[in-house]
């Protein structure tokens, strides 16, 4: 089985290198082509639309080429200064790149590998033991061997799929816990997820990886091979003004850099999308497929599903002003039922607790002036109506922001401050929750059978609920490919968290009425971080393009606050420090 998988590896990399030497043609839109969150696209057309004095671009995000191509004409290219005039050319360019090779008017096929060197370093082992305790995580470390395919058959067809070779999340070197009797409520549950007293679901109690002194992402012992892939897969069809595609990728619905309300871009995310897009309005229906097993392995009986129906209505009646409103709806079902797939229809939570729970959701983005802009969004899972009793608690969130963004020299600065707010039980609630499960597989080890181990989240905002929080970024991007940026988090979080029982009571089958008020209870967590990112493209510096270097350094400090006496205990700190080289292939 190693021996296999190492040498299907190899063929691929023989593959690659092959193909790399052909001459590619020059290549024609495809308007069904998704380009991923990672893509230099986003960060360039906002600072573009931000010189232009003109609202953010569409913030449903990815987006298909054509809806890129429709954002951009909207932007007058002779009537640009210098740095908005570069930043234009370089989505020109983004956009006119298609794929490697063209066969004929209506093939297009991209094969490649992009090699990744990382190494990592900390200073404190004993505090800082998971990837929670990183500011730079698992999602954000990258694979040592990423195998890129890409094709489409005419303009309207698009598919992509990748193969990583990358460090598992959850390895059999990692100590584990079950959560049964450990990390659940008082009747068994994590959010709304019930733990089986015969459940071998376990969680990662340290982490190898994010324990060590030093580490990288250069293994040779195939047992630590990450079983997810691939990571990113697509199925795209799209015409001029709309797009249906079948994904796994990051999904990210908002206009905040700190964490989005609806859904944040930190995790990849399987789901359906429909987009609907013209000149003033955007349609959005996104069916997001959740994984409910929280059991060791997959042959155990899955007696429920979930979906979370998004519909969003994006409104651009003035160029200074872009509105997103939104209704949504977490879908837990015991037998699927395709008349609830309705998106024009309004659900409430309490028309059917146990099946439905509706979170609903604004967004406004203001440009004041060119290069000002200011921005914020709303989320509301509970509030109390007339004719309802006080057995549910308020649930709500709020990012608040303000962006300036000015050219600089060759390049362009951008900065921003946001403030960020969560009740404690955002998220949560009895029965139907807004918190996702994932899975990992591990091999067994001394104190772990092995089989899937869950993950549990928030599909929203990264901090969730009972949070209070305030952070100031500054980037510099130069034209000439490289960026840096500065970044400082300040951060209170109450008590409240996914494995504390939501209801007074302690059990999560009862109503969530836990009614502290952010940042609750007498001890919180007070945290501050601060970092330095820079990345670089070294092209001009070697002959084989696509060789880039970057890094990261940051600060992470978190204290025990008792806010009766405003002093402060258990000060824990620690340096984090990331370097990489990449190579593409």
């Amino acid at each position: 089985m190693k021996r296999k998988a190492v040498a299907t590896l190899l063929t691929a990399v023989m593959l690659a290198f092959c193909l790399a030497t052909v001459s590619a043609s020059e290549s024609e839109p495809v308007k069904a082509i998704i380009y991923p969150l990672d893509s230099p696209l986003y960060e360039d057309m906002d600072a573009l639309y931000a010189l232009c004095g003109l609202a953010r671009p569409s913030t449903n995000r990815p987006w298909s080429d054509a809806e890129a191509r429709r954002i951009l004409d909207r932007i007058d290219p002779d009537a640009l200064g210098a740095a908005a005039s570069g930043l234009y050319d370089e989505i020109l360019s983004i956009l006119g790149e298609g794929l490697r090779w063209q066969f004929g008017d209506d093939f297009q096929l991209t094969l490649g590998v992009d090699f990744a060197l990382e190494m990592y370093a900390h200073s404190n082992q004993d505090d800082f033991t998971t990837g929670d305790d990183w500011e730079r995580s698992y999602n954000e470390r990258k694979s040592l061997m990423k195998f890129n395919f890409e094709f489409t058959s005419g303009e309207n067809f698009y598919t992509a799929s990748d193969l990583h070779y990358r460090y598992k999340r959850a390895d059999q070197d990692d100590v584990f816990e079950y959560y049964y009797g450990n990390l659940d409520s008082n009747d068994h549950y994590v959010a709304s997820y019930a733990i089986e007293p015969d459940s071998n679901a376990a969680h990662v109690k340290q982490s190898n990886q994010f324990t060590r002194a030093f580490f990288t992402n250069v293994y040779f012992n195939t047992e630590h091979f990450s079983f997810i892939w691939p990571r990113r897969a697509v199925l795209s069809l799209g015409g001029d003004n709309w797009n249906f595609s079948i994904n796994r990728d990051v999904l990210s619905l908002g206009n905040a850099s700190v964490g989005n309300m609806l859904v944040d871009g930190h995790h990849f995310s399987d789901y359906a999308r429909l987009t609907l897009f013209g000149e003033y309005f955007k349609y959005d229906w996104v069916l997001l497929f959740l994984n409910t097993i929280v059991s060791d392995n997959e042959h155990t009986e899955q007696d429920e599903g979930r979906i979370f129906m998004i519909h969003t209505l994006n409104f651009r009646i003035l160029d200074k002003v872009s509105l997103t409103v939104s209704e949504n709806v977490m879908y837990r079902y015991d037998t699927f039922d395709l008349q609830y797939l309705n998106p024009a229809f309004i659900f409430h939570n309490l028309n059917n607790r146990g099946m439905f729970n509706a979170l609903a959701y604004v967004d406004i983005n203001w440009a004041v002036m060119p290069g000002l802009e200011v921005y914020g969004q709303y989320a509301l899972d509970q509030a109390r109506a007339p004719h309802e009793g006080t057995s549910q608690s308020d649930s709500s969130g709020f990012v608040a922001g303000i962006r300036y963004t000015n050219a600089l020299g060759n390049g362009v600065l951008s900065s921003y401050a946001e403030f960020a707010q969560t009740t404690p039980l955002l998220y949560r609630r009895d029965i139907v929750d807004f918190v996702r499960c994932y899975r990992y597989w591990s091999f067994s080890n001394g104190t772990f059978v092995g089989g899937h181990v869950p993950f549990f989240d928030y599909i929203g905002f990264p901090y969730g609920g009972d949070c209070r929080l305030l952070e100031v970024r500054s980037t510099y991007t130069s034209l000439e490919h490289w960026k840096v940026s500065l970044f400082g988090r300040f951060a209170d979080h109450g008590v409240m968290n996914i494995f504390m029982s939501h209801s007074t009571s302690g059990n999560n089958e009862d109503d969530a009425n836990y009614a502290g008020k952010t940042p609750s209870g007498d001890v919180i967590c007070r945290s501050l971080v601060c970092g330095l990112e820079f990345e670089a493209d070294l092209d001009r510096l070697f002959s084989w393009p696509g060789v880039s270097f970057e890094g990261e350094l940051d600060w992470v400090n978190r204290w025990g606050y008792t806010k009766a006496t405003r002093e402060y205990s258990d000060h824990e700190a620690d340096i984090q420090l990331t370097l990489g080289f990449s190579v593409s292939v």
